[in-house]
């Protein structure tokens, strides 16, 4: 799907026989009205038509009172008079963007940096500042927040400036490009014979290791709140994997039997985040959400679980 605000009609007949039209506007989550715009002669209402239409800009077009529908198959098409109602659901995620959303895929090492800086940051905040806070040139900052803008993950003022961000889409779209399993380096299965919680207690003493997954999961959460998910499996960033294996004495397996999963993160960086929870360096919030997003079973749930009890207190985590 291609063009913004190119408009035509769209006429439904009820079963009674009634007929109501809406205008049809095909646009870019980027540039949604406030509120429903100004119909045409003889139109209902307006449909807005989407490539993917993502859980916040769902929210934001249901609360404008504005229809919309999507090539995956989200469609919620409203009337009074007759009464039109239309309701279906699509796909969770977006599937691989194409035309000029995707300018940069967000599976290397800037993106992720960008991503990191985006969901620490106090809003507003320039290009260069970004820049320099993710460590990447300006250029390529740009070009991911034309990306993020089309999937409403970001909003922008008209100098260019950050404005504000919705982190749960942030990570929703990163996790379209990045998987924790493939964007890394390759993952190596083991099994702890002594159990994680022997193995954890000697990964203390080691300054080139990183928890993320469940374990880090676990420690991100809100005081008080208690994780939905028992910690049996333990993924860890090392800067080399058969060192760190052989020094904490694990026995290599097949992947379905490993309760130890290392990897060497594509960004180096992570290693260095200075993050600690009961001794242990954790991995930043972001990529620990974006790594429970991309692992298999039931991790993510602990993320969605993780971001609601996060957007207790921070809108920016709200759906």
């Amino acid at each position: 799907m291609s063009g913004d605000g190119q408009l035509s009609q769209l006429t439904l007949t009820t079963p009674a026989g009634r007929s109501v039209a809406f205008d049809v506007v095909v646009g870019r989550p980027g540039s949604l009205p406030a509120r429903a715009p100004t119909v045409g002669l003889g139109s209902a209402g307006v449909v807005y038509l989407f490539d993917y239409v993502s859980a916040p800009i769902r929210a934001k077009l249901e609360q404008a009172g504005i229809s919309y529908a999507d090539t995956t198959g989200w469609v919620n098409i409203f009337a009074d008079e007759p009464i039109v109602l239309i309701g279906a659901q699509g796909a969770v995620k977006s599937p691989k963007p194409s035309g000029p959303a995707s300018m940069t895929r967000l599976n290397g090492r800037s993106a992720g940096r960008i991503i990191r800086a985006l969901s620490e940051l106090a809003a507003p905040v320039g290009v260069s500042e970004l820049a320099k806070m993710a460590g990447v040139a300006p250029g390529t900052v740009s070009k991911t927040l034309l990306t993020l803008l089309a999937d409403s993950a970001v909003e922008r003022d008209r100098a260019g400036r950050v404005t504000g961000v919705n982190r749960r889409q942030l990570l929703s779209r990163w996790t379209v490009d990045y998987q924790v399993l493939k964007s890394n380096g390759t993952p190596a299965y083991f099994v702890a014979p002594r159990g994680i919680d022997a193995m954890m207690a000697k990964a203390t003493t080691r300054s080139d290791l990183v928890v993320t997954g469940a374990r880090s999961g676990s420690a991100w959460l809100p005081e008080g709140t208690a994780p939905i998910i028992p910690v049996t499996q333990l993924v860890l960033y090392v800067a080399n994997v058969e060192d760190a294996g052989t020094e904490l004495q694990l026995v290599s397996v097949d992947a379905p039997s490993a309760n130890v999963i290392l990897l060497t993160p594509q960004d180096l960086t992570i290693l260095d985040y200075p993050a600690r929870r009961d001794g242990v360096a954790v991995a930043p919030l972001s990529v620990t959400l974006a790594d429970l997003l991309t692992l298999p079973g039931r991790y993510p749930r602990q993320a969605e679980a993780l971001m609601d009890a996060l957007a207790e207190t921070d809108p920016a985590w709200r759906p």
